[in-house]
């Protein structure tokens, strides 16, 4: 009874664990590269973002052009009162002037708007390109689990089979077989947790992609990042993060709105010219007389009661505290390098236990749980018991993969190191 069992034991065991877990592959697959590049393509916030650059180039557009000049008319004429036939009538045109370059000043806060709008895209940019590729790694991580949890069935359900045909032959009892029902059923359970998790995580890669439904979404590529250089702290300042970039952006535009507010003190002169033609009417005997006219003025504002002292004021805070929000971006930034660097080498540390030593442990122990099974010492629970740590050390090992893959992910995001912000589709305006 026991050697025949077994070896429908070792069987179903050497299915289960000598063929590595696949995900379930489909007519479409996709890279995490391959991921990215559509979000960045098709993602509906990043192309409402990028329409924030067409905004800013707009008011640059606009900006450091004249005034347009003002025609003026003028008509008189007395026929409601002596009716004697005197009339004026004048034309002239006006067009007003900065004395204190204020249009370049405009362009210049213009300029900066444009800036920061672009670094805050690729900043953008930097977010989600982290989202997609923790999205993806998250769908990849779970049909790996998923395919050892298949496999596991498919174990059970052979050392089942074979143990019903054992308890028809009265070769076992019926509590192994019992046992042997309720693990399969616990499995099956487990692996219907892990197709939610599965579809929950496909949605929010696919809302990220762009796309109306996950059909066809087949995530492939290695979990494990690989060995990973530690980040150095110190050159932050130099690091290729967007939001630092739009930060010092921010201080230039700050700067060049305090000069905007200066040089509006001196407001606008008026320059006008006109032509004027009159017709008067005396008494004899001078008769009726007509004049032309040619008219040249200049209106000047006296800066007496408004010299843009709250303007100024407000330019000047705005500078200050643009400069305290980029030193505190700094420090932020040096934060999530450390934390994320952290927990990639304390996750690396962790994956490296489980490949080096507890699942080799745990595979040594199954196989002596196995061996002990077929030479009757071992009853069919211990060796369930094994078989269940040797997997569950197994799904752990692929969830701390997943882990790690996603926390690599937050160290690129942290330094803005990804090569996608590199990319043409990655600079901003309206693709």
């Amino acid at each position: 009874m026991r050697p025949i069992l077994g070896v429908a034991v070792a069987a179903a065991l050497t299915f289960a664990t000598s063929s590595p877990a696949r995900s379930q592959t489909s007519p479409s697959t996709l890279t995490a590269d391959d991921a990215v590049r559509e979000a960045l393509d098709a993602n509906r916030d990043l192309q409402a973002a990028r329409l924030a650059i067409d905004v800013a180039r707009g008011g640059w557009l606009q900006a450091g052009r004249l005034d347009n000049p003002e025609l003026e008319a003028f008509y008189a004429d007395d026929f409601a009162f002596h009716a004697d036939g005197e009339r004026v009538a004048s034309v002239g045109f006006a067009q007003r002037f900065p004395i204190a370059a204020r249009l370049t000043r405009e362009a210049d806060v213009a300029e900066q708007e444009v800036a920061i709008a672009e670094a805050e895209v690729r900043d953008f940019v930097r977010t989600l390109v982290a989202e997609v590729q923790s999205a993806f790694f998250s769908v990849r991580a779970l049909d790996e689990r998923l395919g050892v949890n298949r496999q596991l069935i498919e174990s059970v359900r052979q050392v089942e089979e074979a143990t019903v045909r054992r308890l028809e032959a009265a070769e076992v009892s019926p509590a192994e077989v019992s046992l042997l029902r309720i693990e399969r059923l616990r499995l099956e359970q487990d692996a219907q947790r892990l197709v939610r998790e599965r579809e929950i995580a496909a949605a929010a890669l696919t809302r990220l992609l762009g796309r109306t439904a996950p059909a066809g979404l087949t995530p492939v590529g290695e979990l494990d990042p690989g060995p990973i250089p530690a980040p150095s702290v110190a050159a932050v300042d130099s690091q290729d993060r967007p939001d630092l970039e739009a930060a010092r952006r921010a201080i230039e535009r700050a700067d060049a709105g305090r000069a905007l507010a200066r040089a509006e003190v001196w407001e606008d002169w008026t320059v006008g010219l006109g032509y004027e033609r009159e017709r008067q009417v005396f008494d004899a005997p001078i008769g009726t007389q007509r004049d032309s006219l040619l008219a040249l003025g200049v209106a000047v504002p006296l800066p007496l009661w408004n010299r843009q002292q709250g303007r100024i004021a407000a330019a000047e805070a705005e500078l200050h505290r643009s400069r305290r929000a980029r030193d505190a971006l700094v420090l932020r930034i040096e934060e999530e390098i450390r934390a994320a660097e952290a927990r990639v080498r304390t996750l690396r540390s962790s994956v490296d236990a489980y490949a080096g030593e507890i699942l080799p442990e745990a595979t040594r122990s199954q196989e002596l749980f196995e061996r002990g099974y077929r030479q009757g010492l071992v009853r069919i629970a211990e060796l369930l018991q094994a078989q269940r740590q040797y997997n569950e050390s197994r799904a752990l090992y692929l969830e701390l993969l997943g882990d790690l893959r996603r926390a690599t992910i937050e160290l690129e995001a942290a330094t803005g190191a990804s090569p996608h912000l590199n990319e043409k589709r990655s600079q901003g305006g309206t693709p």
